[in-house]
């Protein structure tokens, strides 16, 4: 059985908090790294969301070539992220795979409700599941009537934060308890 500190640390994982637990002779701390965004595709909106992640104290990489973003998706790990927007299913789908296989924390792809249904059947006859279908954010972004390239940028960074914060987007006056939980 694994010292109480070993249990109890990783429970900070979602949170995305650093933890420290002491129990007799066993110190365990846990460092969570700091959420890194790939964006896939180039651009105003792609220079927005960098932008609005470093307000946020993520890094952002912004690539354009597949094969250099499935590298890069491979190493993000569940406090990473995608951003796929290169509109072209050629770069956009093998780099959705990847993410998906290794577990990348919040998978965001940009279209319409169409372009997105087809995406999803394109990736199912790829053979990804509907199960890691499901974690693929599309149209990406939480609606907060964005219009503007910056406004777009915020409403995706939101539900990249709230997906890898395990949270639900809502108004805090609607919700009974503390805060900051």
């Amino acid at each position: 059985m694994p010292p109480p500190g070993v249990t109890r640390c990783p429970q900070a994982v979602p949170s995305g908090r650093t933890a420290a637990a002491v129990e007799g002779a066993t110190v365990v701390e846990l460092f969570v790294p700091a959420t890194h965004l790939v964006l896939l595709g180039a651009g105003a909106l792609a220079e927005a969301i960098a932008a609005q992640a470093r307000l946020l104290g993520w890094r952002a990489t912004t690539v354009g070539v597949a094969a250099t973003a499935v590298g890069a998706v491979e190493r993000l790990g569940p406090s990473g992220g995608l951003v796929a927007f290169a509109h072209d299913a050629a770069v956009d789908d093998p780099v959705l795979i990847a993410a998906l296989r290794a577990g990348v924390g919040y998978v965001g792809a940009l279209g319409s409700r169409r372009t997105h249904a087809l995406r999803l059947e394109r990736l199912r006859a790829a053979g990804v599941d509907d199960g890691d279908l499901a974690r693929i954010h599309g149209p990406v972004g939480l609606d907060l009537g964005a219009r503007t390239v910056s406004e777009m940028a915020l409403a995706i960074s939101a539900e990249a934060l709230a997906v890898l914060t395990r949270r639900t987007p809502t108004p805090l006056r609607d919700r009974a308890g503390p805060i900051h939980r």
